[in-house]
């Protein structure tokens, strides 16, 4: 049925009227529609918001704890590192005690070791260029009752050079103008002096000969080895 025929049967008040209802609820109808969708979007939106908030808690919160577990790591490192420092450093001081101590203690009480002469000790510095260093010998003797002693030493540096085992004679690595290593004296005697090594030559072993001589009369010989790590780092 037309809309015209509408407006005949029902007359044109009625017609307008029922039009204006159905047009009224059909807005309404729309609005309510639209509210509800709009505020189920709202809730929506709350909810992510609130998710997101939640999340973004959760994690300051871890990324703190990790922080903090991060300082906790560091500060143990820090904390074995320097033990490990301490345990080092104890262990290098007990060392030089007891070499200090049987340093004096073979010179003023001799009769708590073996007599006679002894070589003690081999000390190597490193220099500033490579290759450079600066030795420290230690010789002396043990008897109560001491004379002067005198003799010559011949070192030799036992090590590898391009990956086969070399020697050279100290000789060899001193400067031309460095004095043959000899001593003389009644208690001890500290012998220096400077070496290099070639650039290739890779050292392990000090082999100390000493010739020993009293009263011009041969009294006989000594050898020793020393560990060329162990020389550097006692002077360190």
């Amino acid at each position: 049925m037309r809309l015209s025929e509408l407006k005949q049967q029902w007359g044109a008040f009625q017609f307008y009227v029922v039009s204006i209802l159905l047009f009224s609820v059909a807005i309404y109808i729309g609005f309510t529609w639209g509210n509800k969708d709009n505020l189920a979007q709202q809730q929506q939106i709350s909810q992510s918001n609130q998710t997101l908030d939640n999340l973004q808690i959760e994690n300051n919160s871890l990324s703190k704890k990790l922080n903090i577990l991060g300082v906790e790591l560091e500060i143990a490192r820090l904390a074995e590192k320097l033990t490990n420092q301490e345990i080092q450093q104890g262990l290098l001081r007990e060392k030089v005690l007891r070499t200090d101590l049987g340093f004096y203690q073979q010179v003023m009480a001799p009769e708590l070791k073996p007599q006679g002469f002894v070589i003690d000790t081999f000390y190597l510095e490193p220099g500033l260029s490579a290759g450079h260093f600066r030795f420290e010998l230690v010789v002396m003797q043990q008897e109560k009752i001491k004379n002067v002693v005198k003799g010559n030493i011949d070192v030799s540096i036992l090590g590898s050079e391009n990956g086969q085992p070399k020697i050279f004679s100290l000789a060899e690595l001193m400067d031309e103008t460095a004095k043959p290593l000899a001593f003389g004296f009644k208690y001890f005697q500290v012998i220096e002096g400077e070496l290099q090594l070639p650039e290739k030559f890779a050292a392990e072993k000090i082999l100390v000969h000493a010739d020993i001589y009293q009263f011009k009369r041969k009294r006989g010989t000594l050898d020793k080895t020393f560990d060329w790590q162990l020389a550097v780092a006692e002077q360190q």
